[in-house]
Formats: structure tokens, sequence, C-alpha cells
């Protein structure tokens, strides 16, 4: 990768979204990166477009044995992961090895939240060809296809209408805001975008359930519908 790509960037949004042709996703904290993997080398970028320094060598070298591809570029966060709590990422990998007989091998949720782990958000690039573009729901299925899964690598969770309790479940698990894509978005680098929108999971407004996740008394609320 001659020169850096920039992350594309959502647009900040007082919304409440209906429309079925969007997805949803929590909004990861941590450092954003461009990770650029090249037959198992792998160079990472921040969301300024400078190369990372040493002490993300941990993350290179975790994502370079979970891209199975010969060349991409993966969009993700390097973050605190997983969150602890019922319903929370390391609850449930806990659950998964119990019910595998996997017992020795359930890790302490609290010394599983300080460990970091890169989490795939889009795929940018495959193989020498841009995925601009091509529509999100299908840059997320290729995404899906090249990332093998595991404690440090993970693909960010993606779900449809209803939306309630998925909003519920990320507040208490520590997530202050979510993210809205358009299923047709494009991917335009280091831009913002309408069709990625930032969201609050703010719990304080009066109208109603959804009202409560992402608005307050007084704001105006932008309704997106079909």
């Amino acid at each position: 990768m001659a020169d850096p790509v920039f992350p594309q960037r959502p647009t900040n949004a007082n919304a409440e979204v209906l429309s079925v042709d969007w997805l949803f996703e929590p909004l990861w904290p941590g450092i954003r990166l461009m990770a650029f993997i090249d037959r198992g080398t792998v160079s990472l970028t921040d969301e300024l477009g400078r190369p990372a320094g040493p002490e993300l060598d941990e993350a290179a070298e975790v994502i370079g044995h979970a891209v199975m591809a010969d060349q991409a570029l993966v969009d993700g966060v390097w973050s605190p992961q997983p969150f602890v709590g019922d319903g929370s990422l390391a609850r449930n990998w806990a659950e998964t090895l119990a019910e595998q007989g996997l017992a020795d091998e359930v890790p302490d949720p609290l010394e599983t939240e300080r460990r970091r782990a890169f989490v795939a958000v889009d795929l940018v690039e495959l193989d020498g060809e841009p995925l601009h573009d091509v529509p999100f729901q299908e840059r997320r299925r290729l995404l899906e296809s090249v990332i093998d899964e595991g404690v440090q690598v993970r693909l960010s969770q993606v779900v449809k209408h209803p939306l309630a309790g998925w909003l519920v479940g990320w507040r208490q698990n520590g997530f202050t805001h979510y993210l809205a894509k358009h299923m047709n978005s494009r991917y335009v680098p280091g831009e913002r975008n309408d069709d990625w929108l930032k969201l609050s999971l703010r719990a304080e407004a009066p109208r109603g359930f959804i009202g409560r996740m992402i608005g307050t008394r007084g704001e105006r609320i932008r309704r997106i519908r079909d």
C-alpha cells in the first residue's frame, strides 16, 4: 500500500432510524486502525494515516493470523475486548467454552477485559481491488468470509430491526454510541458519509423507549423511514 487509506467517518446525528434498509452495530471504543495485509505482512495506520508504533505490534501479529486473504485492507478498532457483564462477549465466550466441555479454558472476565482485540468493521480492499463502490451489505459478507474470528480478532456485531433489545444490551455493556449504516452505503475514504450515522445511547429522553436511547427533551429528532 503506497499511500495510507483514511477510514470513512460517520455523521453525528440525532435520529430515529425506522427503515429496514439500515443495519446497526455498536461503536467500539479504542484506536481506529486501517490494517493492510499483503501475504501475511501487516501494515497498520491510524485514523490520521500515521504508521502504527511498536505498541501495536500485538495487533499486527493477531491480524496477520486471522485474515484469510493474500491481500486485504480491513477497517477496524483495537479495542478493550470483550466487555464484561450479562450478555457481554466475555460472558458469551465463557459460556460457549463451557458448553463445549472446555471449562478449564474459560477466561476470568476481568482478566479478559484487560486484553485488547481487533474488531473488524469493514473491508475496503480485497486482492488488490478497491471495494469503495460495493454496497455495505456485500462488503460485510466479504468481510465475514476473510476473517477467522478468535479471542483477539472479532467481527463487529451487525443487527437488523427490531432494535430495542440490542440497544439495551449495548448500553448495559458500556457502549455510549452505536452506528446506523445503510445497506447500500458506499465507502468514501477519509470523508463523512450521511449513510453512516453515529447515534447516542443516552437513556434520559422522554419519547418512549427508542426516544430514551437517542435523544433528550427539547431536541428535534430526525426520523428515517422506508
